[in-house]
């Protein structure tokens, strides 16, 4: 595995960390992404030392901006000549309504439109890897979202506390990720979305309680990214490793091609 190379965005803490972790003690290259620069320079010196594996990088970019994410995709290809696996984990719950420099609700431009954005513009250096893979991070909390109002995708009523956002952020994950499994298979580019656990991190702390297992035994994006037995799975959602049927609107086609189209117009995505 030593000549793969990983790209694991929100990997500065919890899960993100936990697994870049698992993959630089594997001896590839791993590139780690936050919003911080202090905190992504610790992290990759603990990773450094904690894995005796020196091919670790740092990328920095607010994922809640489109134009830093343009920014780091930039920064990624002065750099990379290729990525063989892209996990899209970083993901934010804000418990009242907030809007990002883009003027969108601020968890479906950090949970949805970053990622989406972002695998778009990365799409040659996956290409360029060998048997891509792109994974990205849902939840189960998207069973949450009774329906999708697609003439309100912003929640500018009834936010609540949150819950209801996070849980439609992560609905539309998933449904974004079967719209490009299907589109990527040409590339042989595989695409599969997961529920990493509940996991104590920082996010569920702050807003469900300490109810998970610890962030140490979230193992599941790592062998999700890594394991042979998931090399030609592709358009999957996974629960505890196991392929799980997602919420039924997640398999409704006309209303996943409205989202993709939706989310197209809103970062101006190409994937060809």
């Amino acid at each position: 595995m030593a000549p793969r190379i990983f790209l694991a965005t929100g990997a500065t803490s919890g899960i993100g960390k936990h697994t870049a972790a698992l993959l630089a003690k594997t001896g590839a290259s791993v590139l780690v992404h936050g919003r911080s620069p202090s905190r992504v320079a610790a992290a990759v010196e603990e990773l450094k030392l904690s894995s005796g594996n020196q091919n670790i990088k740092g990328y920095i970019a607010d994922m809640s901006s489109l134009v830093e994410v343009r920014k780091l995709a930039d920064e990624l290809h002065a750099t990379q000549t290729h990525i063989d696996v892209l996990i899209n984990n970083a993901g934010v719950f804000e418990t009242e309504r907030l809007e990002s420099a883009d003027g969108f609700e601020m968890t479906f431009a950090v949970n949805v439109l970053a990622p989406f954005l972002l695998t778009s513009l990365l799409l040659d250096l996956l290409k360029a890897g060998h048997k891509s893979r792109i994974i990205n991070v849902s939840s189960i909390s998207h069973l949450d979202a009774r329906s999708l109002d697609m003439d309100d995708l912003q929640l500018t009523n009834g936010y609540g506390n949150g819950r209801k956002a996070y849980g439609q952020s992560k609905l539309c994950e998933i449904m974004f990720n079967l719209e490009m499994a299907d589109r990527l298979k040409a590339h042989n580019i595989t695409a599969n979305c997961l529920d990493p656990g509940t996991v104590n991190t920082q996010m569920l702390l702050k807003s469900w309680g300490k109810i998970g297992i610890p962030v140490e035994k979230a193992d599941d994006e790592f062998h999700l990214a890594c394991d042979e037995e998931f090399e030609n799975v592709t358009g999957k959602y996974f629960v505890n490793l196991k392929q799980t049927e997602a919420s039924h609107l997640a398999y409704k086609q006309k209303l996943r091609e409205k989202l993709w189209d939706c989310l197209i117009k809103m970062t101006q995505a190409k994937f060809e």
